[in-house]
């Protein structure tokens, strides 16, 4: 369990909460574009959005992680 932890830790959440951002916003602007609907518009919004959820649980991992050491050190 330690083990992946520590390759979480490692991990940036901007880049998972960029890529997301992106691939939302390119999904929104081809949804507007376009005059049908498809899965891959779909697809990019839930890639995107998964993107983002897993960036900020990252960052909440990591931030949950720093308190504890810094509690352990005082």
């Amino acid at each position: 369990m330690g083990l992946r932890y520590e390759k979480i830790i490692k991990l940036n959440p901007q880049y998972f909460i960029a890529i997301g951002l992106i691939s939302m916003s390119i999904g929104g602007i081809w949804e507007i574009k376009s005059e049908e609907n498809n899965f891959i518009q779909l697809g990019l919004f839930v890639l995107g959005s998964t993107s983002v959820i897993s960036g900020a649980i990252i960052g909440l991992i990591q931030k949950r992680e720093i308190i504890k050491k810094n509690k352990d050190n005082n």
